[in-house]
């Protein structure tokens, strides 16, 4: 979701100063061709869409803070998930915090979820842009387990913003919404990859 790699191409393991390009098919088509099904199966309840557009409005005010906070949490719980970003394999926590390209990340990923926010009235835009997504992920080996350790972590960053009002709803309405996106592109990686390995 935004991460720095989705705007850099990976580099030939022995050559660090050309890029290569991978071209991925295109599986947005492919996975939405039954859109019954999948309105069905991502159908948020407009509760849970009305608690997400509300809070969002104060979260976003601290979006740098919470996609910090969300990357440390992620990589001091899962540390091989450190290493398969290239910019901050071997910074220590402390390097981390002030790390200016974390921040950048951090900020791209909110923004997705701003952007994801926005689409909640519009299912096949908002379905559409995460599998795009999903397949920008691919070529850097991101799992689609890796998808759901990001969830609670984003959600401990963003308690915090709101304070007392963070209550049990808010709780329930982000954690559906969180998983339904990550779900979105989980979906568009195991499609990409049994289509590979047809």
């Amino acid at each position: 979701m935004g991460c720095v790699q989705s705007n850099e191409k990976p580099l030939t393991k022995n050559d660090t100063t050309s890029k290569i390009v991978i071209k991925l098919k295109p599986v947005f088509s492919d996975i939405v061709a039954d859109k019954t099904t999948w309105n069905k199966r991502y159908e948020l309840s407009e509760e849970t869409k009305h608690i997400v557009k509300t809070t969002w409005t104060i979260i976003k005010q601290d979006i740098a803070r919470v996609g910090v906070v969300t990357f440390v949490s992620l990589f001091e719980k899962y540390p091989d998930v450190q290493q398969l970003f290239v910019h901050f394999r071997g910074l220590s926590f402390e390097e981390l915090q002030h790390n200016t390209k974390l921040r950048d990340h951090g900020l791209r990923v909110l923004n997705t979820i701003d952007k994801c926010i926005s689409r909640l009235e519009e299912p096949e835009r908002l379905h559409k842009l995460l599998v795009e997504l999903a397949e920008k992920h691919i070529m850097y080996s991101i799992k689609t387990e890796y998808l759901a350790l990001l969830v609670p972590q984003l959600l401990n960053a963003l308690m915090p913003v709101l304070g007392d009002a963070w209550t049990d709803e808010v709780d329930s309405a982000w954690s559906a919404f969180l998983k339904h996106i990550t779900e979105i592109m989980a979906e568009g990686i195991r499609h990409h990859m049994n289509n590979q390995s047809n």
